[in-house]
């Protein structure tokens, strides 16, 4: 996928390139390149969501924002870009919202979690477990910690989470591989987790979910 986007940034700055090219030498009309500039946001946008599809939310809104002002440049239409940016940020958050938790519940049964919730508040826990399958955390307001360092995964587990407004600390074993495929909408998800003492064919801890302004540390202790 990292080499489709260098060709389609390389084919779009040829393109841009011959363009200019031909209009000098009086081949195709001229044009004025300042009413094309918006223009970048759109390609932008699409060299994004070619890199990795789980920044849809910013290619989404590098693409409408590009196109709407793209086409204001040429007065096809006359609009206000935050009455655009706002509701394609709620809509996008929303969908990744549903989409991350439907694949959750697949991925993991509600009777082999353990579940946290932290709204306007704190939770911390420290899971034993022999079989650790995976766990639901909600941190709104608030900020939760689960600590696995003393549980087992046989084979693979999942922790999907929601913070917004929130923090999450997930502390994981010194055994499994870490992948973590969170979602985030003007958030981080700073991984620490490394590779120490995790062999070929460890078992997999998979982080998913949303984090929406907020902040999320994986780490090993």
């Amino acid at each position: 996928m990292k080499s489709m986007t260098r060709i389609i940034t390389g084919l779009t700055v040829v393109g841009v390139g011959l363009l200019f090219l031909l209009a000098n030498f009086n081949l195709i009309p001229a044009f004025n390149v300042g009413d094309w500039w918006p223009m970048l946001f759109v390609v932008g946008g699409l060299i994004i969501l070619l890199n990795d599809y789980r920044n849809y939310l910013w290619a989404l809104i590098a693409i409408v924002f590009g196109g709407s002002l793209q086409l204001q440049q040429l007065d096809i239409i006359e609009v206000n870009m935050w009455q655009i940016i706002w509701p394609v940020i709620m809509i996008a958050i929303g969908l990744s919202i549903l989409m991350s938790r439907s694949s959750a519940r697949q991925r993991v049964a509600s009777k082999e979690r353990e579940d946290i919730t932290a709204i306007f508040s704190g939770s911390e826990v420290r899971v034993q477990s022999a079989d650790f399958k995976g766990s639901r955390i909600t941190a709104v307001c608030g900020g939760a910690m689960i600590d696995l360092s003393n549980a087992k995964i046989k084979k693979e587990a999942t922790i999907d989470m929601f913070a917004f407004w929130g923090g999450i600390e997930i502390r994981v074993p010194k055994d499994v591989i870490v992948k973590n495929n969170a979602s985030l909408i003007m958030g981080s998800a700073e991984d620490h987790s490394g590779k120490a003492d995790v062999k070929d064919g460890a078992p997999v801890l998979y982080v998913i979910g949303d984090v929406v302004m907020a902040g999320v540390e994986i780490k090993r202790v």
